[in-house]
């Protein structure tokens, strides 16, 4: 057994991204693996719980302690907390996987035990000068589908109703407000992807034209209860999308979601596919 620890120096840099995507990668090409979450800080349930929801990846689905780690099979892929990581990676005899951004300070992993570095979050325009740098194995340059929040931070930081859907859905690709006239509407949607659309409650045209696209959450704003008919067909129809009622102005609630980009939690299937091709087209061997 080999355990690859994922590991950065500041929360929030894409450890669980990395080590889902490094664990699948091993899975795909007919390689034993398990993928797990350290004890040791106030994300690790969640994660442990979303890494539980990956096909094709064995996880315990809670967090596990040190002295849990000898009793995974296959190759581990153990998420560490942020922070220092030397200790642990004597203490389980791993190698370490770092994850920053480009300015993340170095972390204090033995020489011997530095797999490499992962950078996220790049600019385009840096990527080439970053790649450079002392063990830099891959970039993963800023990337609408990697930035792109959750419909539960979503949620959160506007402080929404959940109307319709599941609180569980994934993230989306794209942020629109709602246009002023429906006859505009469809068009308009249509030429985008996985869209969450934003606009007042009173707007039920606007509402019905964005359900005829690829649309996987209405967030109704003003404070106002939504058309019965739009919620019926919601329901009846397109029960896959997420209705949300957030209570502020389109405006102030368009703002509350701009904050969360590039600064979401990874939620599972949706951002790793992307994951893994950033990961193949940089050359990151499988086996590590």
């Amino acid at each position: 057994m080999s355990v690859i620890l994922v590991a950065s120096a500041e929360p929030r840099m894409g450890r669980s991204l990395v080590a889902a995507a490094i664990a699948r990668r091993i899975a795909r090409d007919g390689g034993a693996a398990t993928l797990a979450r350290l004890t040791g800080d106030d994300s690790a349930a969640e994660d442990a719980a979303t890494f539980a929801t990956l096909e094709a990846v064995v996880s315990p689905g809670t967090p596990v302690s040190e002295k849990d780690v000898q009793a995974l099979a296959g190759d581990v892929v153990l998420e560490a907390p942020p922070g220092p990581v030397s200790a642990l990676a004597r203490a389980l005899g791993g190698r370490v996987l770092e994850v920053g951004g480009v300015a993340s300070p170095a972390m204090d992993a033995a020489p011997e035990t530095l797999i490499g570095r992962v950078l996220t979050r790049v600019p385009a325009a840096q990527a080439g000068v970053v790649a450079a740098r002392a063990n830099v194995i891959a970039v993963l340059a800023e990337d609408r589908v990697l930035a792109a929040p959750s419909l539960a931070d979503i949620a959160a930081a506007t402080g929404a109703r959940w109307l319709a859907g599941a609180p569980d859905a994934g993230s989306i690709e794209q942020i629109m407000i709602g246009t002023v006239a429906s006859d505009a509407a469809e068009p308009y949607f249509g030429n985008r992807r996985r869209t969450c659309v934003v606009t007042r409650f009173d707007k039920t045209d606007i509402q019905l034209a964005a359900l005829q696209t690829d649309l996987e959450c209405l967030v109704i704003t003003g404070g106002g209860e939504p058309s019965p008919y739009l919620l019926d067909r919601v329901r009846g129809a397109r029960d896959e999308v997420a209705v949300l009622a957030a209570p502020g102005s389109t405006v102030e609630t368009v703002r509350a979601i701009e904050g969360l980009y590039a600064a979401s939690r990874f939620d599972g299937a949706s951002k790793l596919e992307r994951a893994i091709e950033l990961l193949d087209a940089a050359g990151v061997p499988v086996a590590l």
